[in-house]
């Protein structure tokens, strides 16, 4: 598009992401404050600590994990929740729901993706068709291509993607790979 000319679809959806856990609340919370590290299974190992040691040398990977005590948290702690408590959710739906979008084949398709999770970055992506941000947090942007981007609590992508096959999966992963939504984009529901 030329300067300053927005591009336009002929098929708009909005895509809603969240979390959801059948807890209580306060309960997860009093967990996290006595513990915070319980939902996040990506624990260092002494496997990793001898990696690290071959790799970086003795003093290097010591300093490391020094670092990480000092600041009470694990090298992987990329996420206070996890799927262990969580269950992330496309328009309300979970992935065995198949919450379904439904396009023309050939013609463009935006998607507004709006993450409305509390806690969760999620990586999203469409396996086998590229989308082109045109949108991000309600200001147009130069538009780029990508296979994949990251999107934080509330914020908002907005893509342009011109499917050219009957369905396509619309999957947002978690960033410490947990969990995920998915949802498909289709021609029509059931695909």
């Amino acid at each position: 598009p030329a300067d300053g000319e927005r591009i336009q679809a002929d098929h708009d959806h909005v895509i809603l992401l969240s979390e959801w856990t059948d807890e209580n609340p306060h309960h997860v919370f009093q967990k996290l404050k006595s513990m915070g590290h319980l939902y996040n299974f990506s624990q260092p190992t002494l496997p990793g600590f001898l990696d690290d040691i071959a790799r970086d040398g003795w003093q290097a990977a010591v300093s490391r994990r020094e670092m990480f005590n000092v600041m009470r948290m694990k090298p992987t702690d990329l996420a206070d929740l996890s799927a262990e408590t969580l269950t992330y959710l496309m328009n309300g739906n979970p992935p065995e729901a198949n919450h379904t979008c439904v396009f023309a084949r050939g013609n463009r398709v935006r998607l507004r993706i709006i993450n409305g999770a509390g806690n969760t970055f999620f990586d999203v992506r469409i396996p086998d068709l590229p989308m082109t941000v045109v949108q991000v947090d309600g200001i147009d942007v130069e538009p780029v291509t990508v296979d994949e981007f990251r999107c934080g609590p509330g914020e908002t992508v907005d893509v342009i993607v011109i499917p050219t096959e009957d369905a396509y999966t619309v999957f947002a992963e978690t960033m410490e790979r947990s969990g995920y939504a998915a949802g498909t984009l289709a021609t029509r529901v059931g695909l």
